[in-house]
């Protein structure tokens, strides 16, 4: 933290992430790199927030169960949660994204498109799903969701930007803008009017969980 304050020239950090303490990162070492997270970072993060030197505190990720495993013991104030709360992945809407809400966890999604799937589609019989080749079944159940889009005369980029920020928890998507024509699309998909009876239709169609909140 010292180092990336004096790097930035800055005081202060709005947010420090504890990155990736998870099993797919760390392999047969991830018990123990969760204890040392539990036992000396977070601890060491809290004391530079009281010293005023860092904001929020939290996890970066694309694992629900890991969050879980912390907030069973550590309270957190933020959270980076790649690809898990998206159009197509809602593996984090039944049981994370309601401990955030109820626990004042902010959530910043990264991932949103999922690495690309939800930005390309599939017309052109390749996508990326969590930065691999995208498995049929992925690639079958993106395809259902873009032709209700399409129905309704909407991008898929817009409902998959706009639906996650329905959720209470959610403050921020991230997007993954490579250039300057990416960020102003992606803005102009944020304002694309979406009619409620799109969302309705994913609904009916077994394509969105009754419990997302829609916009």
């Amino acid at each position: 933290v010292e180092d990336s304050l004096q790097r930035l020239g800055l005081a202060r950090l709005d947010v420090a992430y504890v990155h990736d303490p998870d099993a797919a990162t760390h392999g047969a070492h991830a018990p123990r790199v969760l204890r040392q997270v539990l036992e000396e970072t977070l601890p060491a993060l809290r004391q530079l927030q009281h010293e005023g030197l860092v904001g929020a505190i939290g996890l970066g990720t694309n694992d629900v169960a890991v969050v879980l495993q912390v907030l069973a013991e550590a309270d957190l104030d933020a959270l980076m949660l790649a690809g898990r709360y998206s159009l197509l992945d809602h593996s984090a809407l039944p049981e994370l994204l309601p401990q955030c809400t109820a626990r004042g966890v902010r959530v910043a999604l990264g991932g949103v498109f999922n690495s690309g799937i939800l930005a390309t589609g599939t017309q052109g019989g390749s996508a990326t799903f969590n930065y691999a080749p995208a498995a049929h079944e992925w690639m079958e159940r993106t395809a259902r969701i873009e032709a209700v889009c399409e129905n309704f005369g909407v991008p898929l980029r817009a409902a998959a930007l706009q639906f996650p920020l329905a959720h209470p928890a959610v403050d921020v998507v991230m997007l993954g803008a490579r250039t300057a024509a990416e960020w102003q699309d992606a803005q102009a998909m944020l304002r694309h009017s979406i009619a409620p009876e799109l969302w309705a239709e994913l609904r009916v169609r077994g394509l969105m969980p009754d419990a997302a909140p829609t916009p």
